[in-house]
Order: C-alpha cells, then sequence, then structure tokens
C-alpha cells in the first residue's frame, strides 16, 4: 500500500487522497482494510478527500508552444532581426536542456511574454 490516510486531529477529519478512495472502491484491498480500521478507530471524524487548491489567478497560455513562438517571431520581427531573435531562441532552449524538466518551458515562456508582451494582453478588455 503506496497510498496512506492522514488524520486531522484539530478539525477531526480523516482525510485520504484520490487514489486511496480509487483503491478503496474495491472491498478487498488493503487501503479498504486500513481505512475501515481507522475509522473504527475515530468514529465521529469526518472521511474527505484531500483536494489540490489550484490557483485560480495563474495565466495560462494553452497554445503558447515552442513552435508557436518559433512562427511568432518570424512573422513578427524584420527579416534581419527575426535571424538574430531566433538565434537567442535557440540558445536558450539549448541551456535549458541542463536544467530539471520543470524550468525548461517556463524560463523560455517568461523570455517569450517578456520580448511580446502583447500576446499576453490579447483579448484583455480595455
Amino acid at each position: 500500500m503506496k497510498n496512506v490516510l492522514k488524520i486531522d486531529f484539530a478539525e477531526k477529519k480523516i482525510i485520504m487522497d484520490r487514489t486511496f478512495v480509487q483503491n478503496c472502491a474495491n472491498t478487498n484491498s488493503e487501503e479498504y482494510a486500513h481505512l475501515q480500521k481507522v475509522r473504527q478507530d475515530y468514529p465521529d471524524y469526518d472521511v474527505i478527500t484531500r483536494t489540490i487548491k489550484k490557483n485560480t489567478e495563474k495565466e495560462t497560455y494553452k497554445g503558447l508552444t515552442y513552435r508557436y513562438m518559433q512562427d511568432y517571431i518570424l512573422r513578427h520581427e524584420t527579416e534581419e532581426n527575426a535571424l538574430a531573435v531566433i538565434k537567442e531562441f535557440n540558445e536558450l532552449r539549448t541551456i535549458s536542456e541542463c536544467h530539471r524538466q520543470g524550468l525548461r518551458y517556463p524560463t523560455i515562456k517568461r523570455w517569450f511574454l517578456n520580448k511580446y508582451p502583447e500576446i499576453a494582453e490579447f483579448g484583455v478588455a480595455a
């Protein structure tokens, strides 16, 4: 059993994650047996599923791929300037390969949005 239950004594809650809930659906599973044991120990505690708090203020750019960035640069820069910017873009992508996966895209996205702020402002009502 990889997932565990957490007990919040202050709030009187038994907290389980989504995977634990799915495994509990099988009444022959270890998770189901474990949950029943904990419920016996704490009969007046509420059993809840943990939810991840989502940041509603977070800006997302669903279609902002590396390919889109490259195409945008080629379309919106002058011919001479486009080559220099594409070279900088490719250099950033090469440098990012030595960093962990979670830092690669956000760093390049930040560079792109700083260079082309109109992308971030597109569709925002004035």
